[in-house]
């Protein structure tokens, strides 16, 4: 059998380049990402801004049927 030395160079100048090529591009998507989000999404606001939430307090745990209900009506 008759290995030729140039075609595994190749092969594996391919290859690493290609791992190498992935691996920089993971990073560079992990860079983007928390490029694009906020640093902290749930700080307090300033100035005059409000911070409006629903603390799921709507619910006063009657029975299943009623829960039922109410997560269809308010899709909590």
């Amino acid at each position: 059998m008759i290995f030729s030395l140039q075609k595994w160079l190749k092969r594996a100048k391919f290859i690493l380049l290609f791992l190498v090529m992935t691996v920089m591009l993971h990073h560079f998507s992990v860079w983007i990402s928390a490029w694009m989000d906020p640093v902290y999404r749930y700080k307090t606001p300033s100035n005059r801004a409000v911070k409006a939430f629903k603390d799921g307090s709507g619910w006063d745990g009657s029975s299943l049927a009623d829960r039922l209900i109410f997560y269809y009506w308010y899709g909590e």
